[in-house]
């Protein structure tokens, strides 16, 4: 277990060393490191592959060094760790958890060295730049769309994202806000953004809850793409149950088509966009404090605006 006094002790070293380097940095290229939560997710390793393929386009960048976290804070604290000490003369990241990863971005303010943060917030404001999409907003305006569309006085099932991270919380608020008096919770249980882990649970649910629900909304597209295959399985036809993601990945862009899924919201993964920012800052430009992603509900009447079979995501 790494903990913050043991990192920041390690920053007072490291940041002497950058300060020497300094000077040399700009002449020899920058080197930018990308802190990623986990890559075992598709919309997660395309922000890392989008931003790396972004810093190709600027001969100004020497060097692109991501890490993956595996899902575990700990792991995350330690790549950045490992990161300050690669003397990385920016970097981005992705958090797991806000407040899990509050010792790191303290460590990476000590070190001086810039901070682009996507799609999770930190605690705090030591950060450069945050990049996201306004996670209340997409819960809100998928709510407003489940209760003009889904039967009345539906009961649903939510499939939640990670315990803590502040997509869940949000996405979670916004939702419930707009249903709330009209609609009723079975359950809810975390899937951590992730298809494998949402199959048992749907299929639990398929054996409590059969008959009873209408409604299933999920916080990402992966999830719901799981509920999907269950309910494939089990005899279900499309459109025999309401059912809502998020993400704007091409499958569920295809499962809208299919008529199958009744709306997600494009959640861009703001790797190139923050690869961009990062250049800005080390050329000593100024940036946005916080720049919010525009996020539409795509539901069949607009899906073919969007849906792109070469592209997995959007943007």
């Amino acid at each position: 277990m790494i903990n913050r006094r043991k990192l920041l002790s390690f920053v007072s070293a490291a940041t002497l060393g950058l300060a020497l380097a300094a000077g040399s940095a700009v002449a020899e290229g920058w080197t930018i490191g990308f802190s990623q939560d986990t890559m075992d997710h598709p919309w997660r390793a395309y922000m890392v592959t989008s931003a790396e393929a972004q810093a190709k386009n600027y001969p100004e960048i020497k060097e692109f060094i991501y890490t993956d976290a595996g899902g575990s804070n700990e792991k995350q604290i330690a790549d950045i760790e490992d990161l300050i000490s690669r003397g990385v003369d920016l970097i981005m990241m992705s958090p797991r958890e806000a407040q899990a990863l509050v010792p790191a971005v303290d460590a990476i303010k000590a070190a001086g060295i810039p901070l682009v943060v996507l799609d999770r917030e930190v605690v705090g404001e030591n950060y450069d730049v945050f990049i996201g999409g306004n996670n209340l907003q997409i819960g809100e305006e998928l709510g407003k769309y489940t209760a003009a569309n889904a039967p009345d006085g539906f009961k649903y099932l939510e499939l939640e994202g990670i315990p803590g991270a502040t997509p869940t919380i949000q996405r979670h608020e916004g939702f419930t806000a707009q249903i709330e008096g009209n609609a009723t919770r079975l359950d809810a249980q975390p899937a951590n953004y992730d298809l494998a882990p949402a199959i048992p649970i749907m299929e639990d649910w398929l054996t409590k809850y059969k008959g009873e629900f209408q409604v299933i909304y999920a916080h990402n597209d992966p999830m719901i793409l799981g509920a999907i295959n269950v309910l494939k399985e089990a005899g279900y036809e499309p459109g025999e149950v309401f059912l809502v993601g998020v993400d704007g990945q091409r499958e569920a862009f295809e499962a809208i088509q299919e008529g199958w899924l009744q709306a997600t919201a494009i959640y861009a993964t703001g790797g190139a966009l923050g690869l961009d920012m990062a250049v800005r800052i080390l050329k000593g430009e100024s940036v946005p404090k916080r720049i919010i992603t525009e996020t539409p509900v795509i539901t069949s009447e607009n899906v073919g605006d969007f849906y792109d079979p070469d592209s997995q995501y959007v943007r």
